[in-house]
């Protein structure tokens, strides 16, 4: 019996190793095998004298002057395999207007086919010198191939990297036909599959069908019946990679080589204290050039067409959005920008008359809330956000002639708040009841601003009071086994507790917006971390291949922000925290269109400032701009230059 012990004991663990172990190797042998067949080797990128070589002979070709093609560039020799090709496009006021490919067995010999190409393309004859002048060429130089996966439904969520791979087909007896990374987020193709429906944020895959259709137009195949007809063409599907530049807006063509792109967006400026003030400026002016008449924004923009996204419209991004432009007038004083923000208080002044959610507390105090045209139910965080905007304004002006309106609403949500200091959400406005059941994101935060800004401007103490109980309810709401492991939405909460400072000193607010920091900043993507997609460095994700949106890169930053100020006034700055602002304000600077970025913008857009929803979508939404614009001009209160 004891000598049998052993044996059994050493299968034991045998059998435990094998349980462990086994899945794990077979698991990295997979992957192994997945990317040794599906990953595609590039060369180096090209030397800025490279690029400004390729686009200098292919410009000499647009314009039609001779060239010598004296570049002794070694780059130029290289070979391409499949014979490149280098895809040139002509891009004027934000349309394309003629793309040709040259094919060649070096880049030299593909640029100078690309060149010939040029100057026969039918599309481009009609330009003036001035347009030629004007337009910018992009080049994209095909530097390396590989599969694309069509038979394992498991990897039908992850084809390709987005806007980093594009789709080709080669159809036999017809050539090849190629969509570039970048015209796959034109088309507006990628992360269209949502596994999770109940996440939808979590978006894969891509619009497979539509993807299909647009080649199949490229071999010349359309009409009612283009499926059958395409299905029935042998054909091979593959993914490929380029070296991808484009040339400098005209007036800056001087300052350097053309502009490397990664995802069709060149390098953003560095964080110093001169360029975040510009570009949260450039926001503010995008903000209010998309403001109506009548104080309303212009909700939702399309960078390619300029077309305004329908639908509904959110009157907390709308105050938040205002509070933006008030927080910058108070920090730049810069004029152009008071007019529109009392156009944006004069339409929630006519909202709050029209809504009917107007009346008398049992005191005998007024109070009333803000609630959209033809809705019934009022959201606290419409009020919320109206009350700190109007706050801002008055920080910023001295002006307390919107202190009484400020005074009703701040009345309307101190009557939501219940004893234990959390609030309530939502107010049917007919019955006059609150509701006790609905709970949504950043509310309660916003609250516990609108109360520590109201104390600011008034300072009154039932104001500072309010914030305390609600900042103690969130803080406390943590208070349990895995609470300092996971968090919510709190950004507006660590924003509070920095803004009630100096009435309220309570180190819990300090310890629980550090671990918030903390958390955040394990999901923040530090360079070196996606090798192929250094673009993704700074910003909030989890993985390369679902594309971070670029709101969280803003709000989770003025968080940060608000984190590291209150750890100056406890007398412990935090520099982890300070890198982590940088990182984030770094990847903002690059998002944001600008002058040398916006090659692909319509003019109907008026783009210049906006912030996209993420590096692969196109759209502009006012809360987009807010968000980023604000943690830039504060993260440049914390720089000395």
């Amino acid at each position: 019996m004891s000598a049998a012990a052993p044996g059994r004991s050493r299968g034991y663990l045998a059998a435990l190793v094998a349980v462990w172990t086994v899945p794990s190797l077979a698991f990295l042998l997979l992957v192994h095998l997945i990317y040794g067949a599906y990953k595609i080797d590039v060369p180096p990128p090209m030397s800025g004298d490279a690029r400004a070589a390729v686009v200098a002979r292919l410009r000499a070709a647009f314009e039609g002057r001779p060239d010598d093609d004296a570049s002794a560039d070694p780059v130029l020799a290289r070979r391409l395999d499949h014979q490149g090709p280098v895809i040139v496009q002509v891009w004027l006021d934000g349309a394309m207007k003629g793309r040709v490919d040259g094919y060649g067995p070096t880049v030299r010999d593909a640029v100078a086919s690309a060149a010939g190409l040029l100057q026969q393309h039918p599309g481009l004859q009609g330009l003036t010198a001035e347009d030629r002048t004007r337009a910018r060429l992009k080049v994209d130089v095909v530097v390396g191939r590989g599969p694309l996966e069509r038979r394992f439904p498991l990897l039908e969520h992850v084809p390709i990297h987005p806007g980093i791979d594009g789709i080709g087909v080669a159809v036999v007896d017809d050539g090849e036909f190629l969509l570039l990374p970048d015209e796959l987020i034109l088309l507006n193709v990628l992360t269209k599959k949502r596994p999770f429906p109940t996440i939808p944020d979590f978006a894969l895959g891509l619009d497979e069908q539509k993807t299909e259709q647009t080649l199949a137009r490229r071999a010349g195949i359309g009409g009612r019946d283009w499926k059958a007809t395409w299905q029935a063409r042998p054909r091979r599907y593959f993914r490929f990679r380029t070296d991808s530049f484009v040339e400098r807006p005209v007036d800056a063509r001087g300052d350097g080589p053309p502009l490397p792109l990664l995802r069709g967006v060149p390098p953003g400026p560095e964080p110093t204290k001169a360029n975040l003030r510009a570009a949260a400026l450039a926001g503010a002016r995008f903000l209010v050039a998309h403001m109506q008449p009548n104080g309303r924004y212009l909700y939702q923009t399309d960078l390619s067409t300029g077309n305004q996204a329908g639908g509904g419209y959110s009157i907390p991004r709308h105050a938040g959005t205002t509070y933006f432009l008030a927080e910058i007038y108070r920090i730049t004083k810069e004029e152009f920008l008071r007019e529109p923000i009392e156009r944006a208080f004069d339409h929630l002044r006519e909202l709050i008359d029209a809504g009917g959610c107007q009346g008398t507390l049992p005191d005998g105090e007024a109070y009333e809330c803000v609630i959209d045209r033809g809705q019934k139910t009022a959201d606290l965080g419409s009020s919320a956000l109206t009350v700190v905007a109007l706050a801002e304004y008055q920080r910023a002006t001295g002006d307390a002639r919107y202190e009484p309106m400020a005074r009703r609403l701040a009345a309307w949500i101190l009557m939501l708040q219940r004893p234990d200091g959390s609030w309530r959400h939502r107010y049917d406005v007919p019955s006059q009841t609150p509701d006790d059941k609905s709970q949504l994101l950043y509310y309660s935060g916003e609250a516990a601003l609108a109360m520590a800004r109201m104390y600011t401007v008034t300072g009154e103490d039932r104001y500072a009071r309010s914030a305390e109980r609600g900042l103690d309810w969130l803080v406390g709401w943590y208070d349990f086994f895995a609470g300092g492991f996971l968090y919510g939405e709190e950004h507006w909460t660590c924003i509070a507790s920095e803004a009630i400072w100096p009435a309220v000193k309570k180190a819990k607010y300090l310890d629980f917006c550090d671990g918030y920091a903390r958390f955040l900043r394990n999901q923040q993507a530090e360079p070196g971390d996606f090798p192929s997609q250094p673009d993704l460095a700074g910003a909030y994700n989890v993985t390369p291949f679902v594309m971070p949106n670029n709101t969280p890169a803003g709000s989770r930053t003025e968080a940060t922000i608000s984190t590291y100020l209150l750890g100056v006034h406890h007398g412990r700055p935090d520099a982890e925290t300070l890198h982590q602002i940088l990182a984030a304000a770094r990847y903002n600077l690059r998002q944001q269109i600008r002058p040398d970025s916006d090659y692909d913008v319509s003019p109907r857009a008026d783009g210049l400032g906006g912030m996209p929803g993420s590096p692969i979508d196109r759209t502009v939404r006012i809360d987009y701009v807010q968000h980023v614009c604000s943690s830039l001009i504060r993260a440049s209160e914390l720089i000395d230059e």
